[in-house]
C-alpha cells in the first residue's frame, strides 16, 4: 500500500481525514450493538468496490485489497473477521460506511443522541467531500 505522503490532491487528503474522523464514531456504536446480532448483514455482495470507490482509493494514495469475491455473494463479507471488518474504513466500499441495519438505526439515537447527531454531521461532511472529489475527477 502506498503511504499517505503520496497523496497530492488536497481534496483527497480532506476525504481521508473525514474517513478517519467518522470511523471511531461508527465503531463506538457497532461495538455495542453488532456483537449481539443473530444475523450477519455484512454480506459479500456489498464487499465489492464500485468505480467511484476505485477513484477515491487512487486519489487517497491507497491500494485496493486483493481479496476475490466469494462464490455465493450472500455469504458473510470476505472482509469480515471475528472482530468486524478487517480493512480500514477508508479502503472499504463506500456503501459500507453508510450502511446501518435497522437495529443500529433504532438504537443509535436512543443510546447516545448527542453522539448520533455528531455521527450524522460527520457522515454528511464525508459525503460532501466525496461528491466534491468526484466532480473534480
Amino acid at each position: 500500500m502506498r503511504s499517505s505522503s503520496a497523496v497530492k490532491d488536497p481534496a483527497a487528503l480532506e476525504l481521508k481525514a473525514a474517513f478517519e474522523a467518522v470511523s471511531p464514531m461508527i465503531e463506538d456504536f457497532t461495538a455495542t450493538i453488532c456483537p449481539t446480532c443473530e444475523r450477519v448483514c455484512c454480506i459479500d455482495r456489498h464487499g465489492t468496490h464500485e468505480k467511484a470507490d476505485l477513484l477515491f482509493l487512487e486519489a487517497m494514495g491507497e491500494t485496493l485489497p486483493g481479496d476475490a469475491p466469494k462464490a455465493d455473494d450472500t455469504e458473510p463479507c470476505r472482509h469480515l473477521g471475528p472482530k468486524g471488518c478487517t480493512i480500514a474504513r477508508r479502503t472499504r466500499p463506500y456503501r459500507c460506511t453508510w450502511y446501518f441495519c435497522s437495529a443500529l438505526l433504532e438504537r443509535m439515537p436512543a443510546e447516545d443522541p448527542r453522539g448520533y447527531r455528531k455521527l450524522v454531521a460527520a457522515l454528511e461532511r464525508l459525503g460532501a467531500l466525496r461528491q466534491r472529489l468526484l466532480e473534480h475527477h
